[in-house]
C-alpha cells in the first residue's frame, strides 16, 4: 500500500508545477492527522512550500534565470480560494478602469473584484496580500467582457465625476465594438451607463 507522501505527490506531480494547494485537497490520501504529518515531511525535503497556515505550493523551478524554486501567483492562489470557496473574480475596478485606458493609477496590491464577501487573503512572507471586493453578483451574467470592464470601472468613477477624456477613450474602444454583440447586456446594466454607451453608437451612425 502506498504511503500517504507517495499518493499525495502523485497528486501534485500530476497537477503540474505552480500550482497550490490545501490539506483538504488530499482527503482521500489518508486521515487528516495523516496528511498534515505527511504535508510537514514534503515541505521539510523541499517538495512542496508552505505559503501560508493550510496553503502548500509546488514550486516552479527557474532553470534559466536561476531564481531557484518560485512560489505561485496570486491568480494561482485566488483561482484556488475561488474553486475551494465557490467564489467568483473577475477584474477590480483599478485593472479595468486602466484596461479601458480611464486611469493609469498603479495599484500595489493584487486586487480582484468578486461576488462572495469581501475579505484579505495572505498570500506569502514577501508579498503583499490578495485583496477581494464584493460587487454584485449580476456583474458576473454579462456575456460581454467590455460590458463587464465598463460597469465596473464607471461605478467606480462614478456619474458625476467622469472627466471628458474618460468619455472620449471608452467612445473610440466601443467604435470596435459591434453593437449586437453588447444589445442582450444593455439591458440589465445601471440606465445612466447605458445611456452613455447608446450615445456612442448613435454618434457613430450620424457619421456614417
Amino acid at each position: 500500500m502506498e504511503s500517504v507522501e507517495k499518493r499525495i505527490k502523485a497528486i501534485v506531480q500530476a497537477g503540474g508545477e505552480g500550482k497550490v494547494y490545501f490539506p483538504s485537497d488530499f482527503f482521500e490520501c489518508g486521515s487528516e492527522k495523516a496528511v498534515s504529518k505527511a504535508l510537514q515531511r514534503l515541505v521539510d525535503e523541499g517538495f512542496l512550500i508552505r505559503m501560508e497556515r493550510g496553503l502548500y505550493c509546488y514550486p516552479e523551478v527557474d532553470t534559466l534565470w536561476g531564481m531557484g524554486k518560485l512560489t505561485a501567483s496570486a491568480e494561482e492562489v485566488v483561482r484556488a480560494y475561488a474553486a475551494r470557496d465557490g467564489f467568483r473574480t473577475c477584474p477590480s475596478a483599478f485593472e479595468a478602469q486602466n484596461a479601458l485606458g480611464l486611469s493609469e493609477q498603479v495599484v500595489c496590491n493584487p486586487v480582484y473584484s468578486t461576488d462572495g464577501p469581501s475579505r484579505v487573503i495572505p498570500y506569502s512572507k514577501g508579498h503583499r496580500p490578495i485583496v477581494l471586493y464584493h460587487i454584485s453578483p449580476r456583474i458576473f451574467n454579462y456575456k460581454s467582457d467590455i460590458i463587464r470592464l465598463t460597469v465596473i470601472a464607471l461605478l467606480e468613477i462614478g456619474k458625476n465625476d467622469l472627466w471628458q477624456f474618460e468619455m472620449d477613450n471608452l467612445q473610440y474602444i466601443f467604435k470596435s465594438v459591434p453593437y449586437e454583440e453588447i444589445r442582450e447586456d444593455l439591458r440589465y446594466i445601471p440606465v445612466w451607463i447605458r445611456r452613455i454607451i447608446l450615445s456612442y453608437y448613435r454618434d457613430n451612425d450620424r457619421q456614417n
